[in-house]
């Protein structure tokens, strides 16, 4: 399945926290993978650089261009219970207007 992050935070060292397209917040800790890589990724070893990631819309991804699999940050990260971001996607009672007695349901979404 592919997944869409719609939000990153950094949070500390190389940690982010990452909010998916399906209300998901989830931790990634790229410590070791960063530790383990080489190449292209070595810029992201300095944590001032790794605070510039950005979200495109899709994924994460840094100045140079780099960017990694959303999947794959799906897969690895840890779920975070994040109220906010839960609630958005929490369907809401609406009620009609006066000359009706049901109730609407709707869902409420943040732009």
């Amino acid at each position: 399945m592919l997944h869409i992050i719609k939000r990153v935070e950094y949070i500390e060292d190389y940690k982010l926290k990452l909010s998916f397209d399906d209300g998901k917040v989830k931790i990634v800790d790229l410590a070791e993978r960063l530790k383990a890589a080489k190449n292209m990724f070595l810029p992201l070893l300095n944590v001032d650089y790794f605070k510039e990631v950005k979200s495109d819309g899709t994924t994460i991804v840094w100045p140079n261009g780099l960017d990694l699999c959303p999947d794959a940050l799906y897969d690895i990260g840890q779920d975070v219970k994040d109220k906010k971001s839960q609630a958005r996607l929490k369907p809401k009672k609406v009620s009609s207007s006066s000359h009706s007695s049901k109730t609407k349901t709707r869902i409420a979404t943040k732009a």
